[in-house]
């Protein structure tokens, strides 16, 4: 019968620089005695957290330091997400130093924001930082907030900002919608925000404030400019996927031999769902923890000790391919060797060759903007079963004919999409998803605005909008179908726009346009292995 693990618990108030005090929970595996301590930070505490499970945890021998970030649960100051991560991690690093237990080992674990947290001292290079394990979140603070511009929901924003300061707040997911939107947050929090102005008011990838502390300079390419040992993980329907396939893809040799990344079929929740969703896929052996318990010691065990590996391996790409597992290795995600070019045609179809030209024209009303259902990764809202084909007047739907064998699609992809519209500015949304017997799930994404890469658009002029596809891995039985869905708007998940010329949250009004799909040049681009 195995013993019952009574950790010793430490409790203090550890002060930042600023004179703030944070929360701070020691799990000592012993009363007595000096260990690698693993450091965890989190802004998602409750006020008065149960202890019992911090007192019965297996940290197979670690030191555990759990940190409420500031503004948060126990911790004084105020929470503005990201500003002061940097100072209070670096803080929190000198007061373990200090500590009768630190052995002079320290190992960063976190996940979402709780990543973040480390990511935003990590290319500082401490040399007492011998390992991290660092799961769904991407390095640039651009990517987390705009996809091509358009910015994404920020309802993460809103309930982070003071969380613990400010309890009211005026906000409803149509809160967005606010013509202007620039100035909106004297009307959600009732004060000036400038965290949260900063964060819509910046939507070009090129602009100068993305170069600084504020606009996430600290945590910028903090994997690849750091020497740290450091597992990423990530799933296909991650909000982060393709970020961190770009962190991955970023590093040099010398520093991707030295780390590992997973990618499940999972979303946001990456190491596997509870339980199986009710009529959903189930992807057998596909829960990280199912192959490869204590997954994340395994991990800062090899590294400090050089215990093998078995799941994990360093310098590769673990992945499983959905519809089809197991998982697979590769040390870069590569395209599927063999190219599917499939036309976007007249009667809504999709054809392996192009037939005569046409044009497929909507009403596009931002007053009354599409929903779709889940999300390709972009944002939030995962796998999700889709609504039938050409739902309203407003969604565009093409269909493949049957596949006549199973296929193995994988990498990235792509959409070139021939358009014109009656306004001056506009968007398009592209969704790709697979028909498959138990009903239509979204695969992948993508959006853009005709002005991004046609500033001098006319209205009537035709237009090529080019569309990426984040890298995924699914099969394609005999049978099923691909279907690819466009329209101009994509709610909750995207800023609804206008239909005006200009920055999308100066808009002090919106207008109805006709927006027009040229059919016969429309692409999608796929790549795909045969399977026997």
């Amino acid at each position: 019968m195995d013993s019952i693990i009574k950790n010793t618990l430490l409790e203090y108030m550890v002060p930042m620089r600023d004179g703030v005090n944070l929360y701070t929970l020691v799990q000592l595996p012993q009363p007595n005695g000096k260990f690698p301590t693993i450091i965890k930070r989190n802004p998602y505490a409750d006020i008065t957290p149960e202890m019992e499970p911090f007192r019965t945890e297996n940290t197979h021998g670690y030191a555990i330091v759990y940190q409420e970030c500031r503004g948060t649960g126990r911790s004084e100051g105020d929470c503005i997400p990201y500003i002061n991560e940097h100072n209070d991690g670096l803080d929190t690093l000198d007061w373990i130093r200090k500590q009768d237990f630190y052995n002079g080992e320290l190992f960063l674990e976190g996940a979402s924001y709780l990543s973040s947290v480390h990511f935003s001292y990590l290319k500082t290079n401490q040399p007492d930082i011998k390992a991290a394990c660092l799961m769904v979140q991407d390095t640039e603070r651009y990517n987390l907030l705009y996809r091509k511009g358009v910015l994404k929901n920020r309802s993460w924003s809103v309930s982070m900002y003071k969380k613990k300061t400010l309890r009211k707040k005026n906000f409803v997911p149509e809160t967005f919608r606010t013509l202007p939107l620039k100035g909106i947050s004297k009307i959600i929090f009732g004060e000036q925000a400038d965290f949260f102005e900063d964060e819509i008011s910046h939507p070009d990838p090129a602009d100068p404030f993305w170069l600084t502390k504020e606009g996430g300079s600290d945590y910028s390419n903090a994997v690849r400019d750091s020497n740290v040992p450091v597992l990423l993980a990530t799933a296909f329907y991650d909000i982060y996927t393709d970020g961190i396939f770009d962190i991955w893809n970023s590093l040099p040799e010398s520093r991707r031999k030295d780390c590992a990344l997973i990618v499940s079929p999972f979303d946001h929740n990456w190491s596997g769902y509870g339980k199986d969703r009710e009529g959903y896929p189930v992807f057998p052996n596909a829960r990280i923890r199912e192959v490869c318990p204590d997954w994340v010691y395994v991990w800062f065990d090899h590294i400090r000790k050089g215990t093998p590996l078995n799941f994990i391996r360093r310098g590769e790409i673990a992945y499983y391919p959905m519809f089809h597992g197991p998982w697979k290795y590769e040390k870069q995600f590569s395209n599927g060797t063999k190219t599917m070019k499939l036309y976007l045609d007249q009667d809504r179809k999709l054809l392996s060759a192009p037939e005569e030209k046409g044009e497929i024209t909507y009403l596009y009303n931002p007053y009354a903007p599409a929903e779709f259902k889940g999300s390709g990764c972009y944002t939030f809202g995962s796998m999700q079963f889709q609504d039938k084909p050409d739902s309203r007047y407003d969604i565009i739907s093409f269909l493949s004919e049957p596949f006549e064998k199973n296929l193995l699609i994988k990498g990235t992809g792509t959409v070139d999409l021939h358009v014109k519209s009656t306004a001056p500015d506009t968007c398009f949304y592209v969704r790709l998803s697979i028909v498959r017997e138990d009903g239509t799930l979204v695969l992948r994404d993508d959006i853009d605005t005709l002005c991004r890469t046609n500033p001098d658009y006319q209205p009537g002029e035709t237009a090529v909008l080019h569309f990426d596809f984040a890298e995924h891995c699914y099969e394609v039985k005999k049978g099923e179908s691909l279907r690819l869905d466009v329209s101009s708007s994509c709610v909750p998940h995207f800023l609804v726009h206008t239909n005006r010329k200009g920055p999308m949250i100066e808009q002090t009004g919106a207008d109805i346009a006709y927006n027009t799909v040229c059919t016969g040049d429309s692409l999608l681009t796929l790549y795909f292995d045969e399977l026997f």
